[in-house]
C-alpha cells in the first residue's frame, strides 16, 4: 500500500502477506491508514480555516485584540498596532496596563472585569490616531470561553465611528431643519400678511401724495417692508430646500446688500472691508444661494480668526478661459482673511464633504462643500490660496452674462396697470382684503369682495356675468383657493385666476393647494399685483364683461 505526504504525494509503498496470522495485522494497519488519513484531512481543513481567519483578523480596518485574566495581550491585528504605532513585541505578551498606561487602564478596568466576568460590554469613547487625529470610536468587549464553559480570555474590538456619528448628526440637523421649515413657514404666511398690508397703504400714500414729504416717507416704508421680506425669504430658504430660480443681478448689489447682514455676523474684533467694481457684474443666478455662500465663507474667515482680524470681499471682472472653465468674462468675488490659514494638505480636503479642522461639534463640515457644490451648479468656479499664519482667500468665478437688471419706477408700473374689469376678490385677512380692494378700485376696477371661499361662489353667481377675473387667497377655513377656483371654472371655462398665499410656491404646489392659474407669493408689491392683473387680463380670452 502506498504512503503519502500530507500534499498527498506518495513516497512508498508498503507490502504486506495477507493470508494467515498476518491478515488480521493487514486489516488493522488499513484501519489505521484511513484514520489518519482522515485526521490529515482534518488538519489540512483546520490549517485553511487559520489561514482565512487570520486574512480576516489582518485585513480589517477595524482594531482587534485578545487579552486573557491577567489582562496580558494574546493577539494583536494589524489595524491595532498601526494605531498605536507599535509593532507586535512591543505589544503581545505585555499587559495592557504597559502599552496603554495605567491612567487609561484604570478608567476602563471596570468594563474589562465585567467582560472577563462573563458579560457583553460595549460603550463609545474617543481615540487619537497618530494619522487621523482625534476621533470617535465603539468599543465592544466579548468574553471566551474554554472547553469547560470557563472564561478564560475576551476580545475587543475597536470600531472608527466618526463619519457614522457626522451622519447621524446630519440627520438630526436635517430634522431639526424640516422643523424649522415648518414652523417658519407658518410664521411667514401671517407675516407676509402683514408686510402685503405696510407695503400696500404705503404705495397708495405714495400714490395719492406724489412729491410730498409723505411720500418719501412713504417710499421709505416700502423699502423697509422688502427688506423685511426678504429676510422671512432667506429664513425659509435656510430651513428647507428650495428649488433653484435663476435671475440677472448685479454681483456689487448682492455684496452691498449683504453688508450689513456680514457685520452682524462676524465679531466686533473683526473689520469688515468690501471693494466693489465700478462696473456693473451682471450674473444670472440664484440670489439666495449666491448669499449662502458668501455667508458660509464669512463664517469659516470668522473662526479662523479668534483673536480678531480683517475680512475683505472684493468684486472684480476677469477674462479667464482654462481647463476648469470655458473661456469668456467672469464676475470675479474674492473672500480673503488674514487668520491662521491652512497647509497644503487641509486645502488638499476643504471642499470634501465632512471634512473639518474644527473642534468636535462646533462644524460639520458641510458648510464650504455645500458652497463649492452650489458655484458648480452655477457653472462656476471656487478656488482657495492660503498659508499657515498668513491667511486664506477663496476666490468665486461665476460667468457674466448679457441681461440686464430690472429697472423702473413704482409710478411708472402703476400708469400702466389701470383697467375697469370686475375683479372677484377672496381673502379671509381683513387688513389684506382692505387694502386690496381699495388699491384697485384706485386703478378703476370695480371690485366685488368675498371672506372664504363659500362666500365668493354665491357672489359670483350673483354677478358671474360680470366678473372678468378671480383673485384669491389659498389658505382659507371651508373652501381652499384652489377648490374655489376649479368650482368657479365649471361656472365660467376659462376665467382667469390668480392665487395669492403668504406660503411659498414650491411648498403650495407640493401641498397640492395652487392649481392651474397664475400664482403671487406674499408680500406682493402693489406694482407687481397691478401689472399681474393687467397682463393677465389681456391675455385672457375670457369674453368680456356685459
Amino acid at each position: 500500500m502506498p504512503f503519502s505526504h500530507l500534499d498527498n504525494t506518495e513516497y512508498g509503498m508498503f507490502s504486506y502477506p495477507a493470508g494467515g496470522e498476518h491478515r488480521s495485522m493487514y486489516q488493522e494497519l488499513v484501519s489505521v491508514n484511513r484514520t489518519l488519513q482522515q485526521k490529515v484531512e482534518e488538519l489540512k481543513r483546520a490549517q485553511n480555516r487559520l489561514i482565512e481567519y487570520r486574512k480576516a483578523f489582518e485585513c480589517t480596518g477595524d482594531m482587534i485584540y485578545v487579552f486573557d485574566r491577567d489582562y496580558r495581550y494574546l493577539m494583536a491585528n494589524r489595524a491595532y498596532l498601526e494605531a498605536r504605532g507599535s509593532v507586535f513585541s512591543e505589544v503581545v505578551g505585555r499587559t495592557i496596563p504597559e502599552v496603554i498606561g495605567s491612567a487609561t487602564f484604570e478608567r476602563i478596568r471596570a468594563q474589562l472585569e465585567v467582560c472577563l466576568a462573563g458579560g457583553e460590554v460595549s460603550y463609545e469613547d474617543t481615540y487619537h490616531y497618530p494619522d487621523k487625529g482625534l476621533r470617535s470610536i465603539l468599543v465592544t468587549m466579548s468574553p471566551i470561553r474554554d472547553d469547560a464553559g470557563r472564561v478564560d480570555r475576551a476580545a475587543c474590538l475597536i470600531k472608527d465611528v466618526t463619519e457614522n456619528k457626522l451622519l447621524e448628526e446630519q440627520l438630526r440637523q436635517s430634522q431639526k431643519m424640516e422643523a424649522i421649515g415648518t414652523l417658519a413657514g407658518g410664521i411667514a404666511h401671517d407675516f407676509n400678511n402683514i408686510l402685503t398690508v405696510i407695503a400696500g397703504y404705503a404705495s397708495l400714500i405714495q400714490l395719492n401724495g406724489a412729491g410730498s414729504e409723505a411720500a418719501s416717507m412713504a417710499g421709505e416704508i416700502m423699502i423697509s417692508a422688502e427688506r423685511a421680506a426678504e429676510m422671512t425669504r432667506s429664513l425659509l430658504a435656510f430651513s428647507r430646500k428650495q428649488e433653484v430660480h435663476l435671475d440677472a443681478m448685479d454681483v456689487n448689489l448682492v455684496v452691498g446688500d449683504l453688508h450689513k447682514s456680514l457685520s452682524r455676523l462676524i465679531t466686533e474684533e473683526i473689520e469688515l472691508v468690501v471693494r466693489l467694481c465700478e462696473a456693473p457684474l451682471c450674473i444670472c443666478a440664484d440670489r439666495r444661494q449666491v448669499e449662502q455662500v458668501l455667508i458660509n465663507l464669512a463664517v469659516n474667515a470668522r473662526d479662523a480668526m479668534p483673536g480678531g482680524g480683517v475680512l475683505s470681499i472684493t468684486t472684480a471682472t476677469m477674462e479667464l478661459g482654462d481647463d476648469d472653465l470655458p473661456p469668456g468674462s467672469y464676475a470675479v468675488i474674492v473672500v480673503a482673511d488674514n487668520g491662521t490659514g491652512m497647509d497644503k494638505e487641509v486645502q488638499a480636503r476643504v471642499f470634501e464633504p465632512f471634512f473639518t479642522t474644527k473642534e468636535v461639534g462646533k462644524g460639520t463640515g458641510l458648510g464650504l462643500s455645500s458652497s463649492y457644490g452650489i458655484i458648480r451648479k452655477h457653472n462656476g468656479l471656487i478656488r482657495v490660496k492660503s498659508e499657515p499664519g498668513a491667511g486664506t482667500s477663496f476666490s468665486i468665478y461665476l460667468p457674466l452674462c448679457g441681461a440686464q437688471t430690472e429697472q423702473g419706477t413704482a409710478s411708472a408700473a402703476f400708469a400702466r396697470s389701470t383697467g375697469s374689469e370686475t375683479i372677484l376678490l377672496v381673502e379671509d385677512d381683513r387688513t389684506v382684503r382692505g387694502m386690496t380692494q381699495m388699491l384697485l378700485e384706485q386703478h378703476g376696477y370695480r371690485v366685488l369682495v368675498a371672506r372664504e371661499g363659500e362666500e365668493a361662489l354665491r357672489v359670483f353667481e350673483k354677478e358671474s356675468g360680470t366678473v372678468r377675473l378671480l383673485l384669491t387667497d389659498v389658505i382659507m377655513p371651508r373652501l381652499n383657493g384652489r377648490l374655489l377656483g376649479e368650482k368657479v371654472r365649471q361656472l365660467a371655462p376659462g376665467l382667469p385666476v390668480i392665487f395669492m398665499s403668504g406660503y411659498p410656491a414650491d411648498v403650495m404646489s407640493q401641498s397640492g393647494l395652487t392649481g392651474s392659474g397664475t400664482y403671487l407669493p406674499k408680500p406682493v408689491k402693489p406694482a407687481e399685483l397691478l401689472g399681474t392683473i393687467r397682463e393677465t387680463l389681456n391675455g385672457s380670452s375670457f369674453p368680456a364683461s356685459a
